[in-house]
């Protein structure tokens, strides 16, 4: 009996040490062993609407083009890193502001010209500050270079959850920001494996727009983990002055695979059916306003019709009130000599 007990001890207390170590694991880790590859630098295009579709999936809808596409280009800098390993597998690490005012953050990728989307796996490898208050580096794998990547955050000062876009091109070999490559920390061909592990989205904070602002500010130190730190970023401006991150650049000398987007021009939004309702209704009402003037002209002419009516019959009267009066007249005149006046002599 006793010994059942102390197994049953041992068993909890190896259940209770591994919750524990699930626990203490943390959403967005990033552990990383040595993977070969080259790494890219690339422009980020954030958008409101899809880059391809045009279709606006936000509840904002396209009344809120302007503003939407507004705030999207100031919580996403135009500027990214793309790690290519030598196994084959893509990461892309973009960097948001505005990390005070947003809060559960989530993302889907897909190739250019797919209809569904997949959850990828993603981590926070850098933190810091710009002009409107905490930044975030996200690194997240996708299927190509050629992708779409679809975000969704909360919006605090909004009181809801807003979607948007973005999708990278114009590569260039080498990591000319200061962005941490965290996956391909060897050349290409060195023979190098990595292990990414991380939570499906990360849950951060931003504030509002910070990829427009200017001020030079301390570089990320980029320790590799999902939470954030009080150290500082440089702005979207100074993302290409140099790579000065902890870790030992990639030597990209040898000539790196050639990488690019299909997408010259993100697609303007589909037009809303608020839209063509309104051009049916517009037309509705043209074609109304043409049946009036053509009611309005039978009316018209049936107008006419019975004045002309009115005054033929008038006339008919009018005729043959004067007849009977001829006849009434002719007849008074000749009574007496017809015999009709002896009648009234003899009485």
């Amino acid at each position: 009996m006793k010994s059942v007990k102390k197994i049953r001890k041992i068993f909890v207390g190896l259940l209770a040490a591994l919750v524990l170590t699930v626990m203490g694991a943390g959403i967005g880790a990033v552990p990383v062993r040595a993977a070969s590859g080259n790494i890219y630098t690339c422009v980020i295009h954030p958008c409101y609407a899809h880059p391809v579709t045009g279709v606006i999936e936000d509840s904002g809808g396209e009344a809120s083009y302007a503003t939407g596409q507004g705030m999207v280009d100031g919580a996403v800098y135009t500027t990214g890193i793309l790690e290519l390993t030598d196994s084959g597998e893509y990461y892309l690490t973009i960097r948001m502001s505005l990390m005070d005012y947003t809060s559960n953050h989530s993302f889907w990728v897909q190739n250019v010209g797919d209809s569904n989307w997949s959850s990828p796996a993603i981590g926070v490898t850098g933190n810091g500050t710009d002009d409107n208050g905490a930044t975030a580096d996200i690194c997240m794998q996708v299927p190509s270079e050629n992708c779409v990547v679809r975000g969704s955050m909360y919006v605090e000062p909004m009181g809801r959850d807003v979607i948007f876009y973005l999708y990278p091109s114009d590569y260039t070999a080498g990591n000319n920001t200061n962005m941490n490559a965290t996956i391909v920390t060897e050349a290409s061909g060195s023979g190098g494996t990595s292990t990414y592990s991380g939570s499906g989205s990360t849950s951060t904070e931003s504030g509002t727009s910070g990829s427009g602002s200017t001020n030079t500010q301390s570089e990320s130190t980029g320790n590799g983990n999902a939470s954030l730190s009080g150290s500082s970023l440089q702005s979207d401006s100074e993302l290409l002055s140099s790579d000065s991150s902890d870790t030992e650049p990639v030597d990209n000398s040898t000539e790196a695979p050639a990488l690019s987007s299909s997408i010259d021009e993100a697609a303007q939004p589909t037009p809303s059916t608020d839209a063509e309702l309104s051009d049916a209704q517009g037309l509705s009402l043209s074609t109304a306003a043409d049946t009036v003037e053509e009611a309005e002209d039978m009316a018209g002419s049936s107008g006419g019709s019975v004045f002309v009516m009115g005054t033929a019959v008038t006339v008919s009267g009018l005729i043959l009130m004067g007849t009977a009066a001829v006849i009434v007249y002719f007849f008074r005149k000749n009574w007496r000599r017809w015999g009709g006046g002896y009648d009234d002599d003899e009485a």
